[in-house]
């Protein structure tokens, strides 16, 4: 007489027919544990293992606090290659997202295609959707970009930012903990016994990404808690942006300013130089902190303090979040830490003025 099937086995069954049939689409929310024991008479234990063979076989995933839902299958897109689109594709230096989106689509059996702005935007949705199984998409002007990542959405194609958010798109983002890094920023050069500090950011256009906002009200939080004040705001950025070097040592000696918090290491290095070409000695009086960690901070001179952000952990956690995407779109922010190097400095009575 053969033997009965065991019961666990007859849910999973059930549940993965279901799910490679169509029935159950990708993203559809299964029955809870409590549900399924209900259905089947069965113990929550039987319920559960059926569920935890499903996952371990990656056809769910589960969703602390939400449940348990359809994971995205061959039979819904059948490429193994994910679109990562960054602005520096072969430029490491400026931030390395690739090799942990590489490492993290390797281990799920994926490939990670890279390709600039340019090239994407030739792509039609029909062309993305029949060759990628989804996006990873770096954008250098979200609020231009936004229209083109929206259609996409419509289109259903599965979508990861990186960096920015915007969030009338409701799309899934993994950014830094930018508040925090300007914050932290902030703090270190308080600790140092600076008041005057000014944030900085070039503002080409009207709008500043969200992560310099982001990194700027973690500036003036610094200071609220340290009872300073702000040396300029936000919206007097766009001025700063004409001087030329010889004004902007008029313009740190007047407003005694002794330390400067940069949106990132790139403008942070131009303004070290420009500086420094008109007075060599300008870094004996004055600090600069920017954003990024990448590899020039430490070979400028001097050498850049900065908030490091964990770009290979990003790219691993947006190849996660797409290829199991949450129940509701949400922002993962991923820890920064200050790198201390000799562009930083203790202020001196001797500095009240730059002179």
């Amino acid at each position: 007489m053969p033997r009965k099937e065991p019961r666990y086995l007859t849910i999973y069954n059930d549940l993965k027919q279901q799910i490679l049939s169509g029935k159950l689409q990708p993203d559809d929310q299964l029955p809870t544990e409590l549900q399924l024991a209900h259905s089947y008479q069965v113990s929550r234990i039987t319920s559960k293992r059926a569920l935890t063979e499903l996952e371990s076989r990656d056809l769910i995933y589960r969703q602390q606090g939400s449940g348990s839902f359809v994971q995205r299958h061959e039979s819904a897109n059948s490429s193994k290659q994910l679109l990562v689109v960054l602005p520096f594709p072969t430029d490491a230096g400026l931030g390395d997202y690739a090799s942990g989106i590489s490492a993290a689509a390797n281990t799920r059996h994926y490939q990670a295609v890279t390709m600039d702005p340019r090239g994407f935007a030739q792509l039609s949705p029909t062309e993305i959707k029949h060759n990628y199984a989804g996006i990873i998409y770096l954008p250098q002007d979200l609020y231009q970009e936004a229209e083109q990542l929206y259609l996409l959405k419509l289109e259903k194609v599965p979508l990861v930012l990186l960096d920015k958010s915007l969030p009338e798109l409701e799309l899934p983002v993994v950014a830094a903990d930018n508040f925090n890094g300007g914050q932290l920023a902030t703090e270190h050069l308080i600790k140092l016994h600076h008041q005057q500090i000014l944030f900085y950011a070039q503002n080409p256009q009207a709008v500043l990404p969200s992560s310099v906002y982001e990194r700027y009200f973690g500036y003036l939080r610094a200071l609220h808690q340290a009872a300073l004040k702000p040396v300029a705001s936000i919206h007097e950025l766009a001025a700063l942006n004409q001087l030329t070097p010889s004004a902007w040592l008029d313009y740190l000696q007047k407003h005694h300013i002794s330390a400067i918090v940069v949106e990132n290491d790139l403008i942070a290095i131009k303004l070290m130089n420009r500086l420094r070409a008109v007075d060599a000695t300008i870094w004996q009086r004055l600090s600069i902190i920017g954003f990024d960690n990448i590899q020039a901070a430490s070979l400028t001179y001097p050498a850049l303090t900065t908030m490091a952000q964990d770009f290979k952990g990003m790219g691993k956690k947006a190849v996660e979040l797409l290829l199991n995407p949450p129940a509701k779109p949400k922002i993962e922010r991923l820890p920064v830490k200050l790198i201390k190097r000799a562009s930083t400095r203790p202020f001196t009575s001797k500095e009240e003025k730059l002179s």
